[in-house]
């Protein structure tokens, strides 16, 4: 179907999120007519958004998918929450109706250039860090999709002041984009995360292989070196590998395209021709990882020709990193709080953990706990226990934590209700460094990360210093 072409069509949008809301309102005037469903009862059907779209006309519903909905639509978008075993996706595809994301929609009406970061972890980092480079160098770039504003919202309102769009995209959109293609597509690391959602990790890497092989010849791919997954990836333009600890010698000679770490400085290879851009040192933001953030930033850097190494350098300087990624919040009894509330697996909490743990002799003491997602803790366990001297749980993770930590024989533990408890636990602790790091989704408690982050912050500022 031609994306387009709708004005005799109807769409019907699955989920009234934020995102949802963003595709309705693009598509006033593009639209025959526009369905939008949600199967929750939720309390914004009566605000401000909704009324709003129900007097442009778009027709809604909520607490149900209605068969008399789908029946009638002629294209769907769909929220990248729903999964592709819900019987709702079951029945759109078996009534042969085209499905995809609100991404593969925007996608059609822009031809302004596209840098898709992807990845278990580093995905927010990594794509604020390209748009502040791209930024310091004049150009205007604008970060969407997951961080912040939806990519749809962004094509609708801020098309003609953009030069670059930055986009944080998630297997599942990726999953429900048939045809997208970027410009220069990035994919960080694979972990086992989502899988209750793609159903095994073997699908949830095909979602993120599936950006790669739709590109084109001139387009192109930057990926981590060091993951045995990616370096498995077929792609089929160019491609730009980088690094954090280049083992293998001769590397560099087989490749004509690499950023690595070589001597405490970030540098670029292209065509065996080496230039410095950063000595690690110089950046704000901490731990090996974001050294590899960095680096994937730096190879986008070079592809879109940003003016100078120069250019590049004076980006990683200045940029000081992203809210609840490893944020620091307050220094209180001389314990320093970090914000790491983004930490929604086990490995990204691993990162944040060896990125204070390695920065010199510190004692730390970890907040772990939310809506568990059952995958293996024995690496992350292991990092606790190497840098870990306390760790506070509480949420519904807790009970499996406490278990796999104490047969582990790590047994400085101590349960909690709620995240209040567990930071007014910390202060007894007798450590340098309070790290919340949940290693779990948030959803038990709070309504996605960010929430769980700001109350955290309000917490921490909320102390009495005596």
């Amino acid at each position: 179907m031609d994306l387009k072409n709708l004005s005799d069509k109807t769409v019907l949008i699955l989920g009234a999120g934020k995102t949802g809301i963003a595709t309705a309102n693009f598509l006033l005037g593009k639209a025959g007519n526009i369905l939008l469903s949600e199967k929750k009862e939720i309390e914004s059907k009566s605000s401000p958004d909704i009324d709003g779209l129900k007097k442009a006309g778009v027709k809604t519903e909520f607490g149900i998918n209605s068969d008399n909905f789908i029946n009638k639509a002629d294209l769907v978008i769909i929220s990248p929450g729903i999964s592709p075993e819900s019987e709702i996706v079951k029945k759109i595809i078996r009534l042969g109706i085209p499905l995809v994301s609100d991404i593969e929609l925007a996608k059609s009406y822009t031809t302004k250039p596209i840098i898709a970061i992807t990845g278990t972890n580093g995905k927010t980092t990594t794509c604020s860090l390209i748009t502040h480079i791209l930024k310091s160098a004049d150009k205007k770039a604008l970060s969407c999709g997951n961080i912040g504003t939806p990519f749809i919202e962004a094509v609708g309102n801020k098309d003609k002041e953009t030069d670059y769009y930055v986009l944080e995209v998630s297997s599942f959109q990726i999953f429900y984009s048939p045809t997208l293609c970027c410009d220069i597509a990035i994919c960080l690391n694979i972990t086992p995360d989502h899988i209750e959602w793609h159903g095994n990790l073997e699908n949830y890497i095909e979602a993120k292989h599936k950006l790669f092989t739709q590109q084109k010849p001139n387009c192109w791919s930057i990926l981590n070196f060091n993951d045995p997954v990616l370096r498995k990836f077929s792609v089929p333009g160019n491609l730009f590998y980088f690094s954090s600890d280049l083992r293998e010698k001769n590397v560099l000679d087989s490749y004509k395209y690499f950023a690595y770490l070589e001597n405490d400085f970030l540098k670029v290879s292209i065509n065996n021709k080496v230039q410095e851009v950063i000595n690690k040192n110089q950046l704000r933001i901490i731990g090996m990882h974001n050294i590899e953030n960095a680096l994937a930033s730096i190879a986008a850097g070079y592809i879109l020709k940003v003016d100078t190494s120069s250019k590049i350098s004076e980006g990683l300087k200045t940029f000081e990193g992203v809210e609840h990624r490893l944020e620091f919040v307050k220094k209180i009894q001389g314990k320093d709080f970090y914000n790491d509330s983004k930490a929604t697996n086990p490995e990204a909490t691993i990162k944040a953990i060896e990125a204070l743990g390695l920065s010199g002799n510190k004692r730390i003491t970890l907040i772990l706990g939310g809506r568990d997602k059952n995958t293996s803790l024995n690496e992350m366990i292991q990092s606790v226990k190497n840098y870990v001297t306390d760790v506070i749980l509480f949420g519904e993770a807790k009970e499996r934590f406490n278990k796999e930590l104490a047969k582990n024989n790590f047994n400085n533990l101590h349960t909690v209700s709620n995240l209040s408890e567990a930071v007014s636990a910390s202060l007894g602790s007798k450590t340098d460094i309070v790290l919340f790091s949940p290693a779990c989704a948030s959803f038990d408690m709070f309504k996605n990360y960010e929430e769980r982050g700001h109350i955290f912050k309000e917490l921490v500022g909320e102390i009495k210093i005596n």
